[in-house]
């Protein structure tokens, strides 16, 4: 794990988040339920960082809302008066806060250390030991059982997944990524198989959604994701997608006119 310790002596250490979002019960009733796409038991849609950074003040008032639980005085809740490992770390380790911070267009569970002196190799890699640890049984698992809620539905988000791709990164480390692939392809709009979804909007939504994100395209993948929410049926919603990645339904770009043209006089428009 690559850290830099701030002259500040201050660390950020960011983990992924996950979640899932539970529309209201009324908000697709007047979708079709073909297949069974729009089913109660299917109803919850996973979202992963790039999508939660929309949610992210919502979250972040949650997060709030969770550390000063129980506080008397008003003051976050401090990880490292839970800490019972090596004193040395308790002793250079001031406090340890939990928030949320967006890098690069996705939203990430942050850890704030506040240092008295700086940390060796090994006292940090115990240090996100504890706090995983946290995430996964202590602080955590109390946060992804709260409602938080956003347009449409609620969702509960995760600061602690069982996967390899849970580890801890700072915003430095992904900025300097960020720099050095910079300017090196053009923008291609991302390819993505309907097939292997088993007919399910909210799986195909989401994966195409961090698709765009991915693909350096936040700006289109917000508009789809609004633009399906509001759709009348499934098969509009598809079409929809499918003008943002390209899937069996796409029609060749070259031949597309440009969206929402309004019709000219004498004329007709798609």
């Amino acid at each position: 794990m690559l850290v830099e310790q701030e002259e500040n002596m201050q660390i950020e250490l960011l983990t992924p988040l996950t979640a899932e979002f539970i529309p209201d019960e009324n908000d697709w009733d007047d979708l079709e339920e073909d297949d069974g796409v729009w089913g109660r038991d299917s109803g919850r849609m996973p979202l992963d960082g790039a999508d939660l950074v929309q949610y992210k003040d919502a979250i972040q008032k949650m997060v709030d809302e969770e550390n000063t639980f129980g506080s008397v005085d008003g003051k976050p809740c401090n990880l490292m008066q839970y800490f019972g490992g090596s004193p040395d770390i308790k002793e250079k380790v001031e406090s340890a806060i939990v928030s949320v911070k967006e890098v690069d267009h996705v939203l990430y569970g942050c850890t704030t250390l506040r240092l008295n002196d700086y940390l060796e190799s090994h006292e940090l890699t115990k240090l996100c030991e504890y706090i995983t640890g946290q995430y996964s049984d202590g602080w955590g698992e109390g946060f992804e059982q709260r409602d938080i809620r956003v347009d449409g539905g609620n969702i509960n988000v995760h600061f602690w997944q069982c996967n390899r791709n849970f580890c801890f990164r700072q915003a430095s480390e992904i900025e300097s990524q960020k720099q050095e692939g910079k300017g090196e392809k053009a923008v291609r709009w991302p390819k993505m198989k309907l097939l292997g979804h088993d007919g399910n909007i909210f799986s195909i939504m989401g994966d195409a959604r961090r698709l765009l994100v991915r693909n350096g395209q936040s700006k289109e993948a917000d508009e789809m994701f609004q633009r399906v929410q509001n759709c009348d049926n499934y098969y509009q919603a598809l079409g929809i997608i499918s003008e943002y990645v390209e899937t069996e339904l796409s029609v060749p770009r070259q031949e597309k006119e440009k969206p929402h043209r309004k019709p000219e006089k004498g004329g007709t428009s798609r």
